[in-house]
């Protein structure tokens, strides 16, 4: 396609700039992959000399480590995607791929650089660089991260990783390289050796400096090093051929009144210890001024705006530690999919999302706490209703039972029965795979086939899962995890895809969107979101919208982007304090 041979001239000049390399952040399914083993195949035709290739690698590393080809950075689910490509795209021969992935890998390093491609994943790579691994004692002629977007913690173990390795030329893939904050950009121009922004000294002093130059610099930095095309622009300008139509639908629903109340209890706990929560924040800011002198006095105590429930909540959390603030949010989302999620412990998605570990279950501590409405405090205001002051969080409310249909489980189960009777496919995608589990408890009992495609399926079986669903008639339903299969899948086959819990980040719901809404989809698509109302869902898919408003300013170089991280104000609004 003529966008893809833009591209490959744009990537050739790039790799002779400074620094070597750069972003191409063309919107998901329109053929990066392609685009990038165009560039291998062009550039071993030309056949570069030494000189042209020589930046970004220091000649004594050169002189010690043997010279190798194109190393392929990619998640687990996308190795196959790569290889295939090669084998589809190319002439038997043409170019020589090496997949470093599984136990019988290469061990030597100057085997594995006689390769033109070796594809490995981010994880792999990881625990090669706390040994110093094969892939760090060569030399590669280019590095390539797809999906590039994983290395935006600029502090992670996988982005130090990729940042070590030997290059001479560096890219980025990445459909939205922007995430929650522009932070996410540090980590990219870290990787590229963008000097000197990319010194974490240089990058807060000039950059992430509070104003509208820290914006514009930003945004000019990156308007030389990424090439960015979106599918609404080639289609308006006929450089591609027109996708069918796609909407978006929210579908509102209402919890049923048993769960209403148990919401409002865990939401009243939460607000409670928010509260102590920004007592504690406040109090230690005080002392720390008094110790450097603005203060000659300690802060003068309040009236306690507490009642006697709130402080029997209280006298269990002495200390509020940030961490309990974030489980209760990710409680409180947990209650509108299913309640029955809240009475586990956290399962490994969630230790790995949220980076911390609950400890004692949230239901067993506040089930032993009863919010009696007489028991007011003289000087506090009462503020619990009588439906929510009894132990609602106990093993015994029908409410927790698994095999319970929640009011959204409902609302899923009868849109995915109005779509099978018109014999279209559809994905389900959520976030916990505890909610998929649920899913498919339910669809075994009513007899649906289905499929699923989670973290726990082996790498070497995904493929085989994605042909059966785009080419077989069964089964008609695909259960997503929204971090396993939220990149790189092509899913054509279907075209209705459930969110069923809303992300706080919105650019995972987005890539889950283009496994279906890409080229190769004939026909109509519909993205179905299913939010609680009156409930947090709401309030952050407000948030969400602030998150978009920020990735399409600073990629298009627009006006000054607004602050997306969750700020305490952010908090206070989705506690209503």
């Amino acid at each position: 396609m003529n966008h893809q041979k833009h591209a490959l001239a744009w990537l050739m000049w790039r790799e002779h700039q400074n620094p070597p390399g750069g972003v191409l952040a063309d919107d998901m399914g329109l053929g990066k992959t392609l685009t990038m083993i165009s560039l291998v195949l062009k550039t071993m035709q030309c056949e570069y000399t030494d000189g042209d290739s020589d930046e970004g690698s220091s000649s004594n590393l050169r002189s010690l480590k043997p010279l190798g080809g194109t190393l392929v950075v990619c998640p687990a689910s996308l190795i196959g995607q790569w290889d295939g490509e090669v084998n589809r795209r190319c002439k038997k021969g043409l170019l020589n791929v090496e997949l470093y992935h599984g136990t019988k890998r290469e061990k030597a390093p100057r085997r594995l650089a006689r390769n033109d491609m070796v594809i490995t994943t981010y994880n792999l790579l990881s625990r090669e660089h706390k040994a110093d691994g094969v892939l760090f004692r060569i030399d590669w002629k280019r590095v390539i991260l797809d999906e590039g977007h994983v290395i935006r913690n600029h502090k992670s173990q996988v982005c130090e990783a990729v940042c070590d390795l030997t290059s001479r030329r560096r890219w980025v893939l990445s459909g939205t390289p922007i995430h929650n904050k522009e932070m996410d950009l540090f980590s990219v121009l870290k990787f590229l050796k963008c000097s000197p922004f990319n010194d974490i000294r240089v990058w807060k002093r000039w950059v992430d400096n509070k104003n509208q130059a820290g914006h514009d610099r930003l945004a000019t930095v990156m308007k030389t090093l990424m090439l960015r095309r979106t599918k609404q622009e080639l289609m308006n300008s006929g450089a591609v051929e027109n996708l069918p139509e796609k909407s978006t639908e929210i579908i509102w629903v209402k919890l049923d009144p048993e769960e209403k109340i148990v919401y409002e209890k865990v939401m009243l706990y939460s607000k409670t210890i928010f509260a102590q929560f920004l007592h504690q924040r406040a109090e230690k800011e005080h002392m720390f001024k008094m110790g450097a002198g603005l203060y000659d006095r300690p802060r003068a105590v309040n009236k306690n705006p507490f009642n006697k429930a709130q402080q029997k909540l209280l006298a269990q959390h002495a200390d509020v530690k940030s961490h309990q603030i974030l489980t209760l949010f990710l409680r409180l989302r947990q209650i509108c999919c299913h309640p029955s999620l809240i009475d586990a412990m956290l399962d490994q998605e969630d230790i790995e999302q949220t980076g911390f570990d609950e400890g004692e279950g949230l239901a067993q501590r506040m089930a032993s706490i009863r919010l009696d409405v007489d028991e007011e405090a003289p000087d506090g205001p009462s503020e619990v209703d009588d439906r929510v002051s009894g132990n609602l969080l106990t093993s015994d409310n029908p409410v927790f039972e698994r095999s319970r249909q929640s009011s959204k489980m409902r609302a899923v189960l009868e849109l995915l029965q109005s779509i099978l009777e018109k014999e279209e496919k559809v994905i389900i995608v959520s976030q916990w795979t505890s909610v998929l589990d649920i899913i498919a408890e339910n669809l075994q009992k009513i007899r649906v086939p289905y499929n699923s495609l989670t973290g726990a399926v082996m790498v070497k079986d995904r493929g085989a899962i994605v042909d059966s669903f785009n080419h077989d008639k069964e089964p008609k339903v695909l259960l997503l995890s929204l971090t396993a299969g939220g990149v790189g899948l092509n899913l054509v086959g279907a075209n209705h895809l459930m969110l069923v819990d809303i992300h706080w980040n919105p650019q995972l719901e987005s890539q889950a969107q283009d496994r279906i809404y890409r080229f190769g989809q004939k026909r109509n698509v519909f993205i179905y979101k299913f939010l609680c109302s009156d409930t947090i869902e709401e309030k952050i898919k407000n948030m969400q919208e602030d998150k978009l408003e920020l990735a399409k300013t600073l990629l298009s170089g627009g006006g000054r982007a607004k602050a997306a991280k969750l700020t305490m104000d952010d908090l206070k609004t989705i506690f209503g304090l």
